[in-house]
């Protein structure tokens, strides 16, 4: 238990405060010794590298705002001020991937995305990201709403903690904020905090194995000589100049007349060990719901029918879900409400998708010979020009059986 805990609760003090001071002063301590927080949680691989997916994930699937007319028409909300906003350009120095791929890095380390809507006319025109450690409060109000008390950016620089950092208060209708997985409804919990012991361990691990490798000559060598020296610390200082290094690595040893060396076994690769590393690598990636086949990862990969198939499973079980969340987060908190009914945000998953060519090509044939697709459909998902009469729905391949039966017959009779 740490001082802070045993220490009298300030009412000036909230509890997502207390939080960025622990983070800040290395209170998040570990049975394992190692501090863990959101920022130290980066340096360990396995972190890294199942954020790294999820970020070239959501990047990589582009977003539009779609319009649903009265005749239940779909088509694209092109003339809508939001089209742009969040499909193009959220701000004036980030773009669609940089903005939605920063959305989910806050929430995966942090559990919240936050942002200011900057309106005019009360149309959303802009989305300046905020830093969570900049939100100092998430409060709910009598009537339900929720008011965000925000430390003020000019007088923020990462280190002021406490009741003494300026803030403001803004109401639900000047932030726009994605949720992870919550307890409340009203913040997203942070899955550094939650899986601090297991991240601990995998850093402890990589240290151990850096400091190993770090020392060159391994410790542990045991050098016998017949004779009784006077100074063995000058013997084994001679002995790492000479045979140490990893650049000496396989070199000729010559000891003194009697001399002899041995290593005690290090196993590094006992079985427990490398069960243990494997054990924390399996259970990140299943915290952030990334398979072992996407960070290199396991020993035994999972097998599918195909490389489609893995995909698909993928974004079915991990990708789709942040996308429904991003989803409708827009559209309840960027579209009036009275548009809520017309216009909603899509990200498209197919981008995620995509088989090989033979594939599509079989696919874009089924569809459009069942009448379920055009052809000028299937050439703009490959960026393709239409061509006149590919509009139209029909079966081209009875079509073009019906034809060359009607010209034979003709030609019988003439």
């Amino acid at each position: 238990m740490s001082f802070l805990s045993r220490l009298p609760r300030p009412k000036a003090i909230n509890t997502n405060v207390e939080k960025l001071i622990r983070e800040y002063f290395g209170g998040n301590s570990t049975t394992s010794g190692i501090s863990v927080n959101s920022t130290t949680a980066m340096r360990q691989m396995t972190v890294n590298n199942c954020v790294r997916v999820l970020y070239n994930c959501v990047s990589q699937m582009p977003c539009q705002l779609m319009e649903e007319t009265e005749s239940g028409i779909t088509k694209k909300a092109l003339n809508h001020s939001l089209y742009n906003v969040i499909g193009k350009r959220p701000n004036k120095w980030m773009n669609r991937p940089q903005f939605w791929g920063l959305a989910i890095v806050h929430i995966c380390f942090r559990g919240n995305f936050y942002a200011f809507k900057v309106k005019v006319r009360d149309e959303v025109r802009e989305l300046l990201p905020i830093h969570p450690d900049r939100v100092m409060e998430v409060k709910q109000n009598s009537d339900w709403s929720l008011t965000y008390r925000i430390s003020s950016a000019d007088n923020w620089d990462g280190k002021k903690v406490g009741p003494g950092r300026e803030y403001r208060d803004y109401s639900q209708d000047e932030i726009f904020h994605i949720r992870g997985m919550s307890f409340d409804g009203i913040t997203g919990v942070n899955p550094i905090e939650y899986a601090r012991e297991c991240i601990a361990i995998g850093l402890s691990s990589e240290q151990f194995l850096g400091q190993y490798f770090g020392k060159g000559l391994h410790p542990g060598a045991v050098v016998t000589h017949p004779n009784s020296l006077k100074n063995p610390q000058d013997r084994a200082a001679a002995i790492n100049a000479a045979y140490s290094g990893l650049d000496k690595s396989h070199g000729v040893m010559i000891l003194e007349a009697g001399e002899t060396i041995a290593w005690p076994a290090i196993k590094l690769v006992d079985a427990q060990f490398l069960e243990q590393m494997r054990f924390t690598e399996a259970q990140i990636a299943g915290m952030y719901g990334v398979p072992l086949m996407l960070i290199n990862g396991g020993d035994n990969p999972e097998t599918y029918a195909s490389a489609s198939e893995f995909k698909r499973f993928f974004v079915d079980t991990t990708v789709s879900s942040i996308a429904v969340n991003f989803e409708s987060t827009s559209d309840m908190s960027l579209l009036k409400e009275e548009d809520q009914n017309r216009y909603y945000a899509k990200f498209n998953l197919n981008s995620l998708l995509r088989g090989n060519p033979k594939e599509r090509s079989e696919f874009y044939k089924e569809l459009i010979n069942c009448e379920v697709m055009n052809p000028n459909e299937a050439r703009s998902l490959e960026d393709w020009n239409p061509y006149f009469g590919g509009e139209i729905y029909k079966t081209r391949t009875s079509t073009t059986k019906q034809d060359s039966g009607a010209s034979s017959g003709d030609g019988g009779k003439k």
